[in-house]
């Protein structure tokens, strides 16, 4: 078909920018065979996925799939043959079609919806008239599937319903649009391609075709990111060639926008055995062997490892992805974790393994990883172009779309064959939010490794467990790490990766611990494995419960003054700040690291760093003696370190545990050398855990934690559970491995009778733990409805949030010199100084910022915003000013019982972080 057979079509633009060398414009028809071309040339360079679909549509016929998903990729912007989205460029209207519109057409309803109400209203009558997918009637239900994922591409599903539609599209743009459809009917649904929908029964269609749109809508957003580069995709302004030598040309192009995109898959590794792993590991330990050694079956499986910290589960869980990869199973991998700071310590341990997973370059993508934050992958994955920057079109671009997204480097995680990152990028695939479906797209074909479970909450699990059912059901691999878990939390867990399989629910026998529980639907039942324990991790650590705070400083003290080195992990950071005060005077200037969430990330990452270099695997007596560290629960997980004496604020259980997981980790002598002979034992004497806590009591007052411990009240709202690991600490001693399950079982049991004063917040905090469970399943996409909105708008992540609790919002900090205005941590690169300066904070905290009062420095002020990611509308500046005391900057809270905006001072250092300093006069 030549270009003037359907001129009709090429009188619209689907592309433009301001006047530049070059093309001003790039029309429709060509963008969306651009984009057409994206998706098609990345399903071939992923065959699983490539086979996966196809098994689903029940066709062996990959010309046809091609054909089938080029059809309706080159539709996704249908709607943008509508007057309301041409008329926001009323100029290139009146140039491509020869006068000025004489109605833009109505506002507030973008062309992705536009695209799918036109297909339902006008298309549609005339496909099942003409029988484009076969006689029956019914199979326009299925059809929907594929109209709504390819026009929600702008990240969420088009809306259901589009009012007045006549008005949207003037008889020139219905016949234009019809004339595209015809186009493309002609060009890719061939008799083959139809067949994929005709020869179906209408309901399996219907079902298989719901299911697959999650996917597809994501596949429908890289394509349209990457296609719509027009560093590579050169706009084209006029026709001048046929439909067919321009697609051709688009398949060229989508191939080196591809190669540069950082997403196609990378050649995976032959099976390797654990010592070429990992040959820093003279000795796997019975964990590690377990992974190596295990017979893994074919198609999706899940695999739960419980064992005590240090028994090398991150290791075991990379062995079981490299064996899955190995055996062809899967491409790459995404390991979440709890936190940003378990993210970074993650990091630590796979850069130097992840290479060894792949025969090509892989990238390992991360969060937040130690000094490479942004330099070594800030543009590694899905490169987007230069943003169009016309302030008339009002419909957000593909590529400010892509901007937006990829400013978060932690979502480019699941994009990249190899990555690391917190578990809500991964939660966030499930969840009605924006670009879930871009999540589910980055997770097929890789295994999913979720590290420290049992730190998941109730929102957090349930959420969870609909990654799996999704996760499952492409056929993906899930492993989770725990050291400790609850038997109803691990069963849940289990029985969605099944659903999502298609298969019930399977039964769990075994208590002993450590254990690796696996499951596969090609099994009758699941695979209980209890696992031996090293000897040098099998240890009892004597706990001293207290009350009395002075007792708590002078033993911090004094084990200091003997040349031992401690660790304190409070609950809140407010708690930490009040034990560096209260400790000022009793420890040496310069020996207290203080750690927490609320420091500059620039700041965090070199805090982390120098607590790793003072306490971790590598330290000696001249960096340990002496030094003291006050952190959060950032210590808490997943971070190498190794204290001589452990002082740890009251938590549930599962918490305790993880905590002493940092107390004398690895084998040294008296003076804290490490040891590293085989079969050495530690030379500083019997590990001591101090828990302080409100004073103990069988039968507690409702206030019982609160009245000592506020902080910790609000943070662990169960005070039945804190009551009983207070019970169970009694006994004076832990004894791991041996007492992990029973202790778990002994403080989550919700069976077991609690004090009468402690009931009502017992009561209370299962009820929110229920409705939060509840608001997780309300909150969480469907598998069986398919891409389409259910009772809530998907316009933001904050919608449904991968976690409940306050809003937060990324704060960067800035200094003042003079009227210029420089990042805080301006020694950075100036690229990425900014996102070294940025801090989370709730949002109600720092809802505003006044304007400077000088001119000079308001001009200064909104430079700054001006190159940020969407002109700084998704962060919050926070300019500081040095003062007598350090610096300081004003800004405005929200107070949450007026709803009053209230002036406050915020103080600054890297020593303590980001604090509330004072409220304004």
């Amino acid at each position: 078909m030549e270009w003037k057979d359907c001129a009709a079509f090429w009188c619209y633009w689907g592309k433009a920018r301001p006047a530049e060398p070059g093309a001003e414009l790039h029309l429709l028809a060509c963008h969306s065979l651009d984009v057409a071309a994206v998706g098609v040339v990345y399903l071939q360079h992923q065959p699983a996925l490539r086979a996966w679909l196809m098994d689903q549509l029940g066709t062996q016929d990959e010309q046809a799939l091609r054909n089938w998903l080029a059809f309706w990729l080159a539709l996704h912007d249908l709607g943008k043959f509508s007057i309301s989205f041409q008329g926001q460029r009323a100029d290139l209207v009146e140039r491509l079609q020869g006068e000025a519109p004489s109605s833009l057409g109505p506002a507030g309803v973008r062309h992705d919806s536009l695209g799918f109400a036109f297909w339902r209203q006008h298309v549609q009558p005339l496909a099942q008239a003409e029988g484009w997918f076969g006689g029956d009637v019914d199979t326009e239900v299925g059809i929907d599937c594929w109209v709504r994922a390819v026009t929600g591409h702008h990240g969420q599903p088009p809306l259901a319903q589009v009012h007045h539609l006549g008005e949207h599209f003037r008889p020139r743009d219905r016949e234009a649009a019809m004339a595209f459809v015809s186009a493309m009917r002609t060009m890719f649904l061939t008799p083959g391609a139809a067949a994929i929908a005709a020869g179906m029964d209408a309901d399996a269609f219907e079902q298989c075709s719901s299911r697959l749109s999650w996917w597809i809508a994501g596949l429908a957003v890289l394509a349209d990111w990457i296609g719509s580069n027009a560093e590579i995709f050169r706009y084209r302004a006029t026709p001048s060639t046929s439909l067919a030598d321009y697609w051709a040309d688009a398949l060229e192009l989508a191939e080196a926008a591809l190669s540069s995109s950082g997403v196609r898959p990378v050649p995976r590794q032959r099976a390797r055995s654990f010592a070429e792993l990992f040959p820093h590991i003279a000795q796997p330990s019975p964990l590690q062997a377990w992974a190596a050694d295990v017979d893994l079956p074919d198609g999706p499986q899940i695999h739960l490892l419980e064992d005590v910290t240090g028994a090398g589960k991150t290791e075991a869980a990379v062995m079981l992805a490299h064996r899955l990869m190995a055996q062809g199973q899967a491409d790459g991998f995404f390991i979440g974790l709890p936190t940003m700071a378990t993210a970074n310590a993650m990091y630590g341990r796979v850069a130097g393994v992840y290479q060894e997973l792949f025969a090509g370059d892989a990238s390992l993508v991360l969060a937040h990883g130690r000094k490479t934050l942004v330099e070594a992958f800030a543009a590694s994955i899905v490169a987007p172009g230069q943003d169009e920057g016309d302030a008339r079109q009002a419909d957000e671009s593909a590529t400010q779309r892509c901007l937006r997204w990829l400013a978060d480097h932690n979502k480019r995680a699941l994009l990249a064959p190899a990555g690391v990152g917190t578990v809500d990028q991964a939660l966030l695939g499930a969840l009605q939010s924006k670009h879930q479906s871009l999540r589910l797209l980055g997770l097929v074909r890789k295994v999913l490794v979720v590290d420290e479970v049992h730190a998941c909450d109730a929102y957090m699990q349930r959420t969870l467990e609909a990654v799996l059912e999704f996760q499952a059901y492409a056929g993906g691999s899930a492993v989770l790490l725990s050291a400790t878990l609850p038997g109803g939390m691990k069963a849940a867990l289990l029985a969605a990766f099944a659903r999502g399989c298609g298969q019930r629910a399977p039964a769990l026998a075994q208590q002993a611990y450590p254990l690796a529980t696996s499951w596969s639907p090609s099994w009758s039942s699941a695979v209980e494995t209890a696992i031996a324990t090293r000897p040098e991790v099998c240890r009892t650590v004597r706990v001293r419960y207290a009350s009395d705070r002075a007792a708590v400083l002078e033993v911090i003290a004094s084990t200091l003054r003997a040349g031992q080195c401690v660790a304190w992990i409070c609950n809140t950071i407010g708690d930490a700040l009040q034990a560096r005060a209260d400790l000022a005077a009793l420890v040496p200037a310069g020996h207290t690291t203080v750690f927490h969430a609320r420091f500059a990330l620039g700041d965090r990452l070199d805090i982390e760093e120098r607590v790793l270099g003072t306490f971790g695997a590598h330290s000696g007596p001249e960096q340990r003696a002496g030094r003291l560290l006050i952190a959060t629960q950032v210590a808490e997980q997943s971070l190498d370190i190794d204290v001589d004496l452990l002082v740890t604020d009251l938590a549930p259980i599962d918490r305790l545990i993880q905590r002493a997981g940092r107390l004398r980790r690895h084998v040294r002598d008296g003076a804290g050398r490490r040891l590293t002979e085989p079969g050495a034992a530690d030379q500083r004497g019997e590990p001591c855990m101090w828990v302080f806590g409100p004073p103990w009591t069988e039968e507690p007052p409702a206030n019982w934690v609160r009245q000592s411990a506020p902080g910790s009240a609000a943070v662990y709202p169960h005070h039945g559970q804190l009551w009983r690991t207070a019970r169970v600490l009694q006994a004076g001693h832990l004894r791991m491995p041996d007492d992990a399950r029973a202790l778990i079982e002994a403080v989550f049991d919700p069976e077991d009778e609690l004090p009468a004063g402690l009931r009502a917040h017992a009561n209370q905090a299962e009820g929110k733990a229920y409705g939060d469970r509840s608001q997780a399943l309300l909150n969480s996409v469907k598998l069986v409805q398919g891409y389409q909105r259910k009772g809530l708008d998907w316009t933001a992540e904050t919608v449904a949030p991968s976690r409940l609790g306050e809003e937060t919002i990324d704060v960067l900090l800035g200094r003042w010199e003079g009227d210029r205005l420089l990042p805080w941590r301006h020694d950075k690169p100036q690229a990425h100084a900014w996102a070294y300066s940025t801090v989370r904070v709730a949002k109600r905290l720092i809802a505003e910022v006044p304007a400077p009062a000088s001119a000079e420095r308001a001009v200064a002020r909104q430079a700054v915003l001006d190159g940020l990611p969407g002109g700084g509308k998704w962060v919050v500046l926070l300019p500081l000013e040095r003062d007598a005391e350090g610096f300081a900057g004003s800004a405005m809270a929200l107070d949450k019982p007026t709803g009053a905006l209230v002036a406050s001072i915020w103080r600054y250092d890297d020593e303590q972080g980001l604090l509330r300093a004072a409220q304004a006069d």
